[in-house]
């Protein structure tokens, strides 16, 4: 790793201080001193910084400065953060590493482009600049690649059986997703736990941005072999609303978009074969979104609004051995940002396990 030297003002230095995460790790969560660098730090250094500092509660971003993939990755990033951290006078720098790389952060944020949380948006903005102004001793920008990226965190611990690729069926049933936070795992994991506990079998999968929650595994004769059904319309300026198969016998309601247009209201067939199958689907009919039921929000032919649930569907495990796709057979695989709480009517039963973000 090449030595830098920061060429910056100590007004600059004293801003990032005090600009800073509010919630910056303390000594005790920072790497020991490389030996060439140890004895001039100001920074009372830890034993080990292997694993990422806990984030603030709310805190869903931070700062991606640099990535560093040598053989020698995890001294070069620790010399790094260490060098930083004397200099900038901010404890908010730290590393994660993995076999291949090690990373270097900068800060936790609970926003980064929402203007509307000002003083939020604000400090991470500022963050964000002073580091993108920090040059070496030949003026060349350190970070020229820096954003904002969500809090990855470690996956928790869980018994490998709990994992969907563990999962030797051909069908099962996605019932919820956790996202948006970096408890997302943890909840995933607690929410199969509460399953088992309850003598349900249930398997969670991390994503890059979601965590997922499935119930139950099946042989693929479980569903009748079939084309999906085709949800279409005669009229090209007629919009479609597809609603779960839960609700058949709704394909005669009048509905509307917000501008007031009619919408074809479209209820798929699936059959189901399996006895099994047909009892989970009946007793988790609904898709959960961070512990809580979402759907499609549609105004009604007396102009009342009402938020129509999505459903829980069905997907084919993916199995590498088999080289099978993940594919979905009803449903929405990912909430759209405005999914809103149902308000259909009577409120959906408690479903074990399933906790919230809060």
């Amino acid at each position: 790793m090449r030595r830098v030297a920061l060429v910056v003002l100590a007004a600059f230095f004293a801003a990032v201080a005090g600009c800073a995460s509010h919630a910056t790790t303390d000594s005790g969560n920072q790497a020991a001193a490389t030996p060439d660098s140890a004895a001039a730090s100001p920074v009372a250094a830890a034993s080990d910084d292997a694993a990422m500092p806990a984030p603030p509660e709310g805190a869903q971003f931070t700062l991606h400065c640099s990535t560093f993939s040598e053989p020698t990755h995890i001294m070069d990033a620790k010399r790094m953060k260490d060098y930083l951290i004397r200099q900038t006078g901010s404890k908010d720098w730290y590393v994660v590493h993995s076999a291949d790389e090690s990373d270097l952060y900068f800060g936790f944020y609970k926003t980064f482009d929402d203007r509307a949380q000002v003083a939020e948006y604000t400090r991470a903005q500022s963050d964000r600049a002073k580091i993108s102004s920090l040059v070496d001793n030949d003026g060349q920008t350190m970070f020229p690649q820096i954003g904002f990226v969500p809090i990855e965190t470690p996956d928790p611990p869980a018994p490998r059986e709990w994992d969907l690729s563990s999962n030797r069926g051909y069908w099962t049933l996605q019932i919820a997703v956790y996202k948006g936070s970096p408890q997302r795992k943890q909840m995933a994991v607690d929410a199969v736990k509460g399953f088992r506990g309850a003598g349900v079998e249930a398997y969670y999968r991390h994503g890059p941005s979601t965590s997922e929650v499935y119930i139950g595994s099946w042989p693929r004769n479980a569903v009748a072999e079939q084309q999906a059904a085709a949800a279409a319309s005669d009229d090209p300026n007629e919009p479609l609303l597809v609603l779960p198969d839960s609700f058949s016998g709704a394909e005669n309601s009048t509905v509307y978009t917000p501008d007031g247009r009619k919408m074809k209201v479209v209820v798929p067939k699936l059959d189901i074969l399996d006895p099994s199958l047909k009892k989970a689907a009946a007793d988790y009919p609904y898709y959960y979104v961070n512990g809580e039921v979402v759907g499609h929000r549609v105004q009604l032919a007396d102009h009342t609004w009402q938020t129509i649930p999505w459903s829980s569907y069905l997907i084919q495990v993916p199995h590498e051995d088999g080289g099978e796709d993940d594919s979905q057979v009803k449903g929405e695989s990912t909430q759209n940002p405005g999914d809103q709480p149902s308000d259909s009517g009577s409120a959906p039963a408690a479903v074990p396990g399933l906790g919230g973000l809060r």
